[in-house]
């Protein structure tokens, strides 16, 4: 069965200016299709990410979609779905997102979620952030035209649980000035601290690097280093140990006077060896 989306709208009984509601529904139908594109382009599959409409419900507004048939993989969509469900759990606690660094934490977390839906073999996910900050903007508009009482639920067939939309958040950020900096790409070799592990999934590390003298976070690409690491066979990278790593990431300046460059996109290729803080060096090549 092919995977389904449902964007359920509960209004109020008797509200004031009921076009509205539709008008949100038209708001949040065409922000999602933005945000599955957004993730189709992130693992550089090369098609539209186009709904159609399967059913409307009433009493409620239920809108039934399915991506376009010939579109888009069955199997990318259900994944899409599942890590856009994640993605909307992580607004439920907050009121409201501004600058970049949030775009960038935000983004980095969705990375995060369609890597652990996919298999290893597909490119690791990256995605566009002015494209996530335009994307971020359309459903808070959606979300200005709810009313207090008012709710939208999210659900697709690939997840038994509806997640709920935030209503209350808004993006406040001005996109227009967002991510208009330079990048710079480079791949090297780095010594790091490790400031926040993963003992299970593909989730994102925090890593300081001696190169930059700069915090990052980033995704280990090494999957046989990673495997070997959370299955306990390598002994657990200390505050004070060192891993040397083939590196790739972007350094990303900021207009003058917007903030400091940030290390963004970061993935650790190759480990390479681990210089222990008593000394021993630990060399873990394939």
């Amino acid at each position: 069965m092919k995977p389904e989306l449902s964007i359920k709208l509960n209004y109020l009984a008797n509200r004031q200016n009921p076009a509205e509601v539709f008008e949100a529904m038209a708001l949040y139908i065409n922000a999602y299709k933005s945000f599955g594109q957004l993730m189709c382009n992130s693992v550089g599959v090369k098609t539209d990410f186009e709904f159609m409409l399967n059913d409307i419900e009433r009493s409620s507004i239920l809108s039934k979609l399915t991506a376009l048939p010939q579109k888009i993989d069955a199997f990318f969509e259900e994944a899409f779905y599942k890590a856009g469900n994640k993605s909307f759990q992580d607004l439920l606690d907050k009121d409201q997102m501004e600058t970049e660094e949030e775009v960038e934490a935000f983004s980095a977390d969705v990375e995060t979620y369609i890597a652990k839906e996919l298999p290893e073999q597909i490119a690791d996910p990256h995605i566009d952030r002015h494209g996530m900050a335009v994307v971020l903007e359309m459903f808070s508009n959606a979300n200005m035209k709810m009313r207090k009482g008012e709710s939208v639920l999210l659900r697709s067939s690939a997840v038994n649980d509806s997640v709920p939309i935030n209503t209350s958040w808004r993006f406040t950020g001005n996109v227009k000035e967002m991510f208009q900096g330079t990048t710079e790409s480079h791949t090297l070799t780095d010594k790091l601290y490790i400031a926040v592990a993963v003992n299970q999934g593909n989730a994102v590390w925090k890593f300081d690097s001696r190169s930059f003298n700069k915090t990052f976070t980033g995704r280990i690409a090494d999957k046989n280093w990673l495997e070997q690491y959370q299955a306990g066979l390598i002994p657990a990278v200390g505050p004070k140990d060192l891993i040397i790593a083939q590196v790739t990431l972007d350094m990303y300046t900021p207009p003058k006077g917007k903030g400091t460059p940030q290390i963004r996109n970061a993935k650790i290729l190759k480990v390479i060896d681990i210089e222990r803080n008593n000394g021993h060096q630990y060399e873990f090549s394939v």
